[in-house]
Protein backbone atom coordinates (compact mmCIF):
# COMPACT_ATOMS: atom_id res chain seq x y z
CA UNK A 1 0.00 0.00 0.00
CA UNK A 2 0.76 3.56 0.01
CA UNK A 3 1.72 4.28 3.73
CA UNK A 4 1.11 7.06 5.49
CA UNK A 5 3.96 6.12 6.72
CA UNK A 6 6.71 3.49 6.51
CA UNK A 7 6.33 0.66 8.87
CA UNK A 8 10.12 -0.08 10.51
CA UNK A 9 9.90 -3.88 11.06
CA UNK A 10 12.60 -5.16 13.11
CA UNK A 11 14.10 -8.06 11.10
CA UNK A 12 15.20 -9.71 14.37
CA UNK A 13 11.74 -10.33 15.77
CA UNK A 14 9.30 -12.54 14.17
CA UNK A 15 5.97 -14.04 15.02
CA UNK A 16 6.12 -17.29 17.06
CA UNK A 17 3.79 -18.89 14.59
CA UNK A 18 5.49 -20.91 12.11
CA UNK A 19 6.46 -23.50 10.59
CA UNK A 20 8.29 -22.39 7.91
CA UNK A 21 11.51 -24.26 5.85
CA UNK A 22 14.97 -22.65 6.38
CA UNK A 23 15.73 -23.25 2.70
CA UNK A 24 14.05 -24.49 0.09
CA UNK A 25 13.13 -28.14 0.65
CA UNK A 26 14.09 -28.10 4.28
CA UNK A 27 11.88 -29.33 6.95
CA UNK A 28 9.15 -27.10 8.41
CA UNK A 29 10.49 -25.13 11.90
CA UNK A 30 8.14 -24.06 14.38
CA UNK A 31 10.38 -20.91 14.73
CA UNK A 32 8.46 -18.13 12.79
CA UNK A 33 8.17 -16.73 9.44
CA UNK A 34 11.71 -16.05 7.43
CA UNK A 35 12.08 -12.18 7.73
CA UNK A 36 13.17 -9.77 4.87
CA UNK A 37 16.62 -10.25 3.63
CA UNK A 38 18.62 -6.99 4.89
CA UNK A 39 19.60 -6.29 1.15
CA UNK A 40 18.57 -6.88 -2.09
CA UNK A 41 15.74 -9.68 -2.93
CA UNK A 42 15.12 -12.93 -1.16
CA UNK A 43 15.67 -16.42 -2.68
CA UNK A 44 13.32 -18.14 -3.43
CA UNK A 45 11.97 -20.04 -0.73
CA UNK A 46 9.65 -23.47 -0.92
CA UNK A 47 7.29 -24.57 1.58
CA UNK A 48 5.98 -27.94 0.86
CA UNK A 49 3.99 -30.86 3.36
CA UNK A 50 4.84 -33.85 3.23
CA UNK A 51 3.48 -35.53 -0.44
CA UNK A 52 1.22 -32.61 -0.53
CA UNK A 53 1.16 -31.79 -3.88
CA UNK A 54 1.44 -27.25 -2.85
CA UNK A 55 4.21 -25.01 -2.72
CA UNK A 56 4.68 -21.76 -1.91
CA UNK A 57 7.51 -19.33 -3.18
CA UNK A 58 7.82 -15.78 -2.47
CA UNK A 59 10.22 -12.95 -3.25
CA UNK A 60 10.15 -9.70 -0.44
CA UNK A 61 12.22 -7.29 -1.23
CA UNK A 62 11.88 -3.74 1.28
CA UNK A 63 12.18 -0.24 0.29
CA UNK A 64 14.68 0.27 3.05
CA UNK A 65 16.84 -2.50 3.40
CA UNK A 66 16.06 -4.44 6.59
CA UNK A 67 12.79 -3.01 7.23
CA UNK A 68 9.76 -2.81 5.63
CA UNK A 69 5.64 -3.15 6.21
CA UNK A 70 5.47 -6.44 4.07
CA UNK A 71 5.51 -9.80 5.03
CA UNK A 72 4.72 -14.03 3.87
CA UNK A 73 3.97 -15.99 6.07
CA UNK A 74 3.40 -20.12 5.14
CA UNK A 75 1.71 -22.13 8.01
CA UNK A 76 1.71 -25.70 7.75
CA UNK A 77 -1.83 -27.00 9.47
CA UNK A 78 -2.06 -30.04 11.84
CA UNK A 79 -4.73 -31.26 9.43
CA UNK A 80 -2.54 -31.40 6.21
CA UNK A 81 -3.59 -27.85 4.31
CA UNK A 82 -1.10 -25.19 3.60
CA UNK A 83 -2.16 -21.25 4.60
CA UNK A 84 -0.35 -18.35 2.84
CA UNK A 85 -0.96 -15.12 4.28
CA UNK A 86 0.67 -11.75 2.15
CA UNK A 87 0.35 -8.47 4.08
CA UNK A 88 1.05 -5.03 4.03
CA UNK A 89 1.26 -2.60 7.10
CA UNK A 90 1.54 1.18 7.15
CA UNK A 91 3.59 3.12 9.75
CA UNK A 92 7.29 3.63 10.23
CA UNK A 93 7.11 4.17 14.31
CA UNK A 94 7.57 1.58 16.95
CA UNK A 95 4.54 1.41 18.04
CA UNK A 96 3.07 0.60 14.30
CA UNK A 97 6.12 -2.40 14.36
CA UNK A 98 4.56 -3.41 17.22
CA UNK A 99 1.28 -3.80 15.18
CA UNK A 100 2.58 -5.63 12.59
CA UNK A 101 4.15 -7.93 14.94
CA UNK A 102 1.49 -8.11 16.47
CA UNK A 103 -1.02 -8.62 13.44
CA UNK A 104 1.46 -11.51 12.02
CA UNK A 105 1.27 -13.32 15.39
CA UNK A 106 -2.37 -13.25 15.93
CA UNK A 107 -3.13 -14.59 12.70
CA UNK A 108 -0.71 -17.13 12.39
CA UNK A 109 -2.26 -18.57 15.75
CA UNK A 110 -5.63 -18.91 14.88
CA UNK A 111 -4.76 -20.36 11.59
CA UNK A 112 -2.63 -22.95 13.78
CA UNK A 113 -5.42 -23.69 15.65
CA UNK A 114 -7.81 -24.89 12.95
CA UNK A 115 -10.11 -21.24 12.65
CA UNK A 116 -11.55 -20.99 9.11
CA UNK A 117 -9.70 -17.73 7.68
CA UNK A 118 -12.77 -15.24 8.26
CA UNK A 119 -12.32 -15.84 12.18
CA UNK A 120 -8.96 -15.98 12.25
CA UNK A 121 -8.94 -12.59 10.32
CA UNK A 122 -12.06 -11.12 12.47
CA UNK A 123 -10.49 -12.56 15.94
CA UNK A 124 -6.94 -11.18 15.08
CA UNK A 125 -8.46 -8.03 15.00
CA UNK A 126 -10.34 -8.51 18.23
CA UNK A 127 -7.46 -9.29 19.73
CA UNK A 128 -4.73 -6.39 18.41
CA UNK A 129 -7.50 -3.94 19.00
CA UNK A 130 -7.85 -5.21 22.68
CA UNK A 131 -4.25 -4.24 23.59
CA UNK A 132 -5.15 -0.40 23.04
CA UNK A 133 -5.72 2.77 20.94
CA UNK A 134 -4.40 1.59 17.48
CA UNK A 135 -4.36 5.21 16.29
CA UNK A 136 -4.48 5.26 12.27
CA UNK A 137 -2.22 1.99 12.16
CA UNK A 138 -3.64 -0.24 9.83
CA UNK A 139 -3.04 -3.36 7.01
CA UNK A 140 -3.77 -5.63 4.64
CA UNK A 141 -3.76 -8.93 4.24
CA UNK A 142 -4.84 -11.87 1.68
CA UNK A 143 -4.92 -15.00 3.88
CA UNK A 144 -5.38 -18.71 1.38
CA UNK A 145 -5.90 -21.63 3.19
CA UNK A 146 -5.53 -24.64 0.57
CA UNK A 147 -6.51 -28.57 0.71
CA UNK A 148 -3.98 -30.70 -1.37
CA UNK A 149 -6.00 -33.71 -1.59
CA UNK A 150 -8.96 -31.73 -3.34
CA UNK A 151 -7.28 -28.35 -4.24
CA UNK A 152 -10.53 -26.60 -2.70
CA UNK A 153 -9.37 -22.89 -1.37
CA UNK A 154 -10.75 -20.89 1.51
CA UNK A 155 -9.64 -17.43 0.78
CA UNK A 156 -10.01 -14.01 3.12
CA UNK A 157 -8.94 -10.33 1.38
CA UNK A 158 -8.89 -7.92 3.78
CA UNK A 159 -8.83 -5.07 2.00
CA UNK A 160 -5.46 -6.01 -0.55
CA UNK A 161 -5.07 -6.03 -3.78
CA UNK A 162 -6.70 -8.81 -5.71
CA UNK A 163 -4.58 -12.16 -5.85
CA UNK A 164 -4.55 -13.83 -9.37
CA UNK A 165 -6.09 -17.92 -10.15
CA UNK A 166 -4.23 -18.93 -12.67
CA UNK A 167 -5.41 -21.97 -14.29
CA UNK A 168 -4.62 -23.88 -17.39
CA UNK A 169 -8.06 -23.60 -19.16
CA UNK A 170 -9.82 -20.67 -18.38
CA UNK A 171 -8.85 -17.14 -18.38
CA UNK A 172 -7.10 -15.64 -14.67
CA UNK A 173 -9.83 -14.85 -11.72
CA UNK A 174 -9.08 -11.83 -9.83
CA UNK A 175 -9.75 -12.97 -6.00
CA UNK A 176 -10.99 -9.18 -4.65
CA UNK A 177 -11.93 -7.72 -1.24
CA UNK A 178 -14.02 -9.81 0.94
CA UNK A 179 -14.00 -7.34 3.45
CA UNK A 180 -12.25 -3.99 5.00
CA UNK A 181 -8.42 -3.32 5.76
CA UNK A 182 -7.45 -4.73 9.26
CA UNK A 183 -8.00 -1.97 11.80
CA UNK A 184 -9.76 -1.20 15.13
CA UNK A 185 -12.68 0.63 13.64
CA UNK A 186 -14.00 -2.51 12.85
CA UNK A 187 -13.37 -4.85 15.74
CA UNK A 188 -16.07 -6.50 17.37
CA UNK A 189 -17.10 -6.78 14.38
CA UNK A 190 -17.80 -10.01 12.12
CA UNK A 191 -17.45 -8.31 8.66
CA UNK A 192 -15.06 -10.54 6.40
CA UNK A 193 -16.35 -13.07 4.68
CA UNK A 194 -14.24 -16.15 2.88
CA UNK A 195 -14.36 -17.31 -0.87
CA UNK A 196 -13.72 -20.30 -2.35
CA UNK A 197 -12.15 -21.69 -5.64
CA UNK A 198 -10.69 -25.23 -6.62
CA UNK A 199 -7.39 -25.00 -8.46
CA UNK A 200 -6.80 -27.90 -10.17
CA UNK A 201 -3.08 -29.57 -10.51
CA UNK A 202 -0.75 -26.95 -12.35
CA UNK A 203 -2.91 -23.76 -11.20
CA UNK A 204 -1.04 -20.77 -9.27
CA UNK A 205 -2.00 -18.39 -6.79
CA UNK A 206 -0.33 -15.25 -7.38
CA UNK A 207 -0.15 -12.88 -4.51
CA UNK A 208 1.54 -9.70 -4.52
CA UNK A 209 1.72 -6.02 -2.44
CA UNK A 210 0.73 -3.16 -4.39
CA UNK A 211 4.35 -1.82 -4.17
CA UNK A 212 4.76 -4.44 -7.28
CA UNK A 213 1.59 -3.34 -8.86
CA UNK A 214 1.81 0.17 -8.65
CA UNK A 215 5.69 1.01 -9.37
CA UNK A 216 5.60 3.51 -11.59
CA UNK A 217 7.62 4.25 -14.69
CA UNK A 218 8.88 8.11 -15.54
CA UNK A 219 5.82 9.34 -17.24
CA UNK A 220 3.58 7.94 -13.85
CA UNK A 221 2.17 4.50 -15.52
CA UNK A 222 1.79 2.08 -12.77
CA UNK A 223 3.01 -1.59 -13.44
CA UNK A 224 -0.04 -3.26 -13.06
CA UNK A 225 -0.99 -6.94 -13.30
CA UNK A 226 -0.77 -7.95 -16.68
CA UNK A 227 2.67 -9.09 -16.74
CA UNK A 228 1.53 -11.20 -13.41
CA UNK A 229 -1.34 -12.77 -15.28
CA UNK A 230 -0.12 -13.71 -18.50
CA UNK A 231 -0.28 -17.08 -20.02
CA UNK A 232 3.45 -17.64 -19.55
CA UNK A 233 2.92 -17.20 -15.81
CA UNK A 234 1.02 -20.49 -15.99
CA UNK A 235 4.16 -22.77 -17.36
CA UNK A 236 7.03 -21.23 -16.10
CA UNK A 237 9.20 -22.64 -13.06
CA UNK A 238 8.01 -20.34 -9.85
CA UNK A 239 11.93 -19.29 -9.68
CA UNK A 240 11.84 -18.24 -13.25
CA UNK A 241 8.66 -16.42 -12.79
CA UNK A 242 9.63 -14.55 -10.23
CA UNK A 243 12.87 -13.80 -11.19
CA UNK A 244 11.65 -12.62 -14.43
CA UNK A 245 8.76 -10.40 -12.63
CA UNK A 246 11.77 -8.99 -10.11
CA UNK A 247 13.31 -7.93 -13.49
CA UNK A 248 10.18 -6.80 -15.16
CA UNK A 249 9.38 -4.41 -12.07
CA UNK A 250 12.34 -2.81 -11.12
CA UNK A 251 13.16 -2.07 -15.08
CA UNK A 252 9.63 -0.56 -14.96
CA UNK A 253 10.76 1.97 -12.04
CA UNK A 254 13.91 2.55 -13.44
CA UNK A 255 15.17 1.44 -9.98
CA UNK A 256 13.30 3.70 -8.39
CA UNK A 257 11.30 1.59 -4.83
CA UNK A 258 9.39 4.45 -2.88
CA UNK A 259 7.03 1.07 -1.10
CA UNK A 260 8.02 -2.15 -0.41
CA UNK A 261 8.28 -5.17 -2.85
CA UNK A 262 6.42 -8.55 -2.17
CA UNK A 263 5.74 -11.48 -4.65
CA UNK A 264 4.53 -14.87 -3.87
CA UNK A 265 2.80 -18.09 -5.27
CA UNK A 266 0.72 -20.82 -4.48
CA UNK A 267 1.19 -24.06 -6.88
CA UNK A 268 -0.60 -27.17 -6.84
CA UNK A 269 1.71 -29.41 -8.77
CA UNK A 270 0.82 -30.83 -12.11
CA UNK A 271 -0.13 -34.60 -12.01
CA UNK A 272 2.41 -37.13 -13.27
CA UNK A 273 2.98 -37.63 -16.75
Amino acid sequence: MTPRSRLVEPTTAAPACGPYPAAPGAPASAMGPVPPAAHGWDPAREARGTDSGLAAYWRARPAVPGAGGDWVDVVDISDGRLAICVGDAAGSDPRAAAFALRVRTALCRALLAGHAPETAVSGTVDEVAGGGDLGEMFATVLVAVADPLTGAVDYVNAGHPPALHLAAAAAPRALGPTGPILSDLFAGSRIWSARSLLMAPGDRLVLYTDGVSEARDAAGRAFGIEALSAADSRSRPPAEFLEDMVARVGAHAAGSQPDDRTLALLVRSPLPR
